[in-house]
């Protein structure tokens, strides 16, 4: 009587195994790429809705600026029109 491989010792079944394993990580590697698209619209929506929605004062412009040198000096220059 001979006696039969088991059928993990097969080589279609290491086969199977790499295909799915492959599978496994391009399914992973998608939903990682949707989930981070998304995160990066809802950002791109979310600032673009404050900027429109509230006007900053001369001195909040200032303020956020951080004391950047070039910065303060363009804001408080005056133009003549």
């Amino acid at each position: 009587a001979q006696k039969a491989n088991p059928f993990y010792e097969e080589w279609w079944f290491l086969v199977v195994i790499a295909l799915v394993g492959l599978i496994f990580i391009l399914l992973l590697v998608f939903v990682l790429i949707i989930r981070g698209q998304s995160k990066k619209y809802a950002k791109k929506s979310d600032s673009g809705n404050g900027s429109k929605a509230t006007a900053l004062s001369h001195g909040e412009m200032v303020s956020l600026d951080e004391g950047s040198f070039p910065a303060l000096e363009l804001n408080n220059r005056r133009l003549s029109v």
